[in-house]
């Protein structure tokens, strides 16, 4: 009685540990398809993106504040890509936090002086809302960034999304 016991507490662990990965993965490639409605669903009622020198302070915003940011910042790059891996899961009642090596590049262009790459560790904080996990906190700590300086390309993504 104790194993099967013991067998669906780790099963369930298990599962939670997929649902929290599949929630990441799927986040990412969303915003890297601009698909801004699938991406939002992945997204707390509250967020704060920490991306250090990448983007503007930390600060907490609402879902709807952090969708429109998102679309903003990364809907004028012609290609985005946020590859992350080996994520490593750790679970807290309804918290969790979700870390794993990345690798991002974005464009603008065809040249290697209009894209920038990074490599690094993002660091996810994740709440259940709804009976489904969301995000709600990005934080991400590159190690490597080499191209383009990303914040004229940057700069430059968002003046093609204004346009």
């Amino acid at each position: 009685m104790g194993q099967v016991s013991e067998s669906n507490e780790l099963a369930t662990g298990w599962i939670q540990q997929l649902e929290l990965s599949d929630s990441v993965r799927r986040y990412f490639l969303a915003m890297d398809e601009f698909d801004w409605d699938t991406a939002s669903k992945y997204i707390a009622d509250q967020i704060t993106l920490d991306a250090g020198s990448l983007a503007e302070p930390p600060r907490e915003v609402s879902r709807a504040d952090y969708i429109d940011a998102l679309k903003a910042r990364n809907g004028g790059y012609l290609t985005t890509l946020h590859l992350n891996a080996g994520h490593v899961v750790d679970i807290d009642g309804d918290s969790a936090r979700v870390r794993a090596n990345f690798f991002g590049a974005h464009g603008v262009g065809p040249d290697e002086a209009d894209n920038y790459f990074a490599y690094g560790v993002y660091d996810i904080a994740m709440v259940k809302q709804q009976n489904t996990w969301k995000i709600s906190r990005i934080a991400i700590k590159p190690v490597r960034i080499h191209g383009g300086l990303p914040h004229d390309i940057a700069a430059r993504a968002a003046a093609r999304y204004r346009a």
